[in-house]
């Protein structure tokens, strides 16, 4: 083995100096060839190896100039011939390296060898390069030396079993790039940004600053979630419950509008509310938004949180807290009784407002100069009478050709009205805005509605049946002249604009008969 020493001990100072010198050569490397292009470009991957390709030379010569070294090399021509081959494959292993790199980034691409792999095969290559040096130019048996550096590499590797599979470990993950520097990741309930890896460990900065030393094999055994990748758009989720006596049509409204408020939710795509679950104290919804900064996430669903519970506020709406069975029996004991109560618990006020500012009063109850024909105090007495009626949009509220029993005072949103004229024709759109009086026809009348209307939005609506029509009609004695007037008119118009007729003198003749026939029907409501 004393043979050995001297060319072990020379190879060792290679690798120190190898090592050194590759640290000590990144600034340099940069200063001198910042671009990876041109002839710069080539002698910057020439040196990645390291400054000692420039070192060489001094080496050589301070070891001849050295007494000491320069006897030592006359005595051993061998060894000096050996050293200088060693030092050329060196060099003609950085040359072809950095060729390769030259070529790779002339294409345009990014060097595809991650560093630690890189930093391995240099090793391994310059290991092999010195044993052939041993074999060929010395002529030294290296058998000997192969099998005891294979005992040595089992004993080593049976002492460092967690090292070596640290270092496996992080090999893997450096060839695949599962993970990089600057990725935000979840280990195992562990999430941090990735700072470094190297051939033992990872490196992660914790949301709140503190560094986390995972090694290799855990991340390689572990379900990595990357938080950022493929792309940064993350899709949150949050749930907040609300009472049975709120609209969905309404909580999902403030619910969107509430993540709309904050900055790092998207809008693209668009923030969506659901109902996701009845339960015995209130309803579910689940709302959903996207943002790029998952990482962030605890403190961006704590901002739209914020914004929730203050929509929720200003809108009347109600967060629900869970009950005990006492309590929730308590709880419907009152609301029971509070529904017998009926339309008591009515808004009267409101109802009475909504139908002063309608059609009802300013069109339909009214006399042929304009002037209504019913004053406050007749609504007031009307109001019990009449329902308020919510509705989300897309239902539908009236279909052509059913029989109609009742008529809407529409008090918000918008409908969306549909006149089917017949095969091959098309049909009659309109739109339908607050304010307006719809399906009073067939009650005037007694035919099918003439109509479909759907709600074109959410909607609130005032309803009246044949009771609170009976109880309109007999509040002046002129009103089912007038009614009959206009139902006449409007029955005119409708086959207009469906084009059932055409404008004639016989028109004229149907339009009396239609007006005797709507009084008559009126009259007859009143027993009269």
């Amino acid at each position: 083995m004393s043979t050995y020493l001297p060319l072990l001990t020379e190879i060792l100072v290679l690798i120190l100096i190898f090592a050194a010198a590759s640290e000590l050569s990144a600034p340099v490397r940069r200063r001198i060839a910042p671009d990876r292009t041109g002839l710069a470009g080539l002698v910057r991957h020439l040196l990645r190896p390291g400054l000692v390709l420039l070192l060489t030379p001094a080496v050589v010569w301070l070891v001849q100039r050295w007494p000491a070294g320069a006897a030592w090399l006359a005595a051993n021509p061998r060894h000096a011939s050996g050293w200088e081959t060693l030092w050329l494959g060196v060099l003609v292993l950085a040359l072809i390296e950095a060729v390769v790199r030259q070529a790779v980034a002339l294409r345009g691409r990014a060097w595809p060898v991650p560093d630690l792999l890189e930093n391995i095969l240099r090793a391994v290559l310059v290991m092999l390069l010195a044993f052939l040096v041993l074999k060929v130019e010395l002529g030294w048996d290296i058998g000997p030396l192969l099998a005891s550096t294979a005992l040595i590499t089992a004993v080593l590797g049976f002492a460092l079993q967690g090292v070596l599979g640290n270092l496996l470990a992080g090999m893997s993950l450096h060839v695949t790039r599962t993970v990089k520097p600057g990725d935000w990741i979840d280990i195992g309930g562990l999430e941090g940004q990735v700072q470094r890896t190297n051939w033992r460990e990872t490196r992660l900065t914790t949301v709140g600053g503190y560094e986390m030393v995972v090694p290799n094999s855990k991340v390689a055994e572990a379900v990595v979630h990357i938080l950022n990748q493929p792309t940064p758009l993350r899709r949150h989720s949050i749930e907040v419950g609300a009472s049975y006596a709120d609209e969905p049509d309404v909580v999902i409204a403030a619910l969107e509008a509430a993540a709309r408020e904050v900055a790092e939710v998207l809008d693209e795509p668009a923030p969506e509310a659901l109902l996701s679950a009845y339960l015995d104290f209130g309803i579910n919804y689940q709302l959903r938004y996207w943002t790029r900064q998952y990482h962030r996430r605890a403190w961006i669903d704590a901002q739209v949180g914020r914004h929730v519970w203050y929509k929720f506020k200003r809108r009347g709406i109600e967060i629900p807290f869970p009950m005990s069975d006492k309590l929730l029996n308590d709880f419907m004991e009152v609301v029971y009784h509070q529904r017998k109560l009926g339309a008591e618990t009515e808004d009267l006020a409101a109802i009475v407002d909504d139908l002063l500012a309608s059609d009802l009063h300013t069109k339909l109850f009214a006399d042929a100069q304009g002037r209504p024909l019913l004053e406050r105090a007749d609504y007031e007495r009307l109001a019990p009478l009449v329902r308020r009626e919510r509705y989300t949009h897309g239902e539908t509220l009236l279909s052509q050709g059913d029989d109609g029993e009742d008529f809407y005072v529409l008090v918000d949103g918008r409908l969306a009205g549909r006149i089917d004229a017949g095969a091959g024709r098309s049909p009659v759109v309109f739109t339908v805005a607050p304010g307006s009086v719809v399906g009073e026809m067939s009650l005037l009348t007694g035919e099918p509605r003439s109509a479909t209307l759907e709600t074109d939005t959410g909607c609130e609506l005032l309803r009246l049946d044949r009771k609170a029509f009976v109880t309109l009609l007999g509040m002046r004695e002129e009103i089912p002249g007038r009614l009959a007037d206009l139902a006449a008119a409007r029955a005119a118009a409708n086959r207009a604009a469906a084009d059932a007729l055409r404008a004639s003198e016989h028109d004229a003749d149907v339009g009396r008969r239609e007006h005797a026939g709507i009084l008559r029907r009126l009259l007859g409501f009143l027993g009269r």
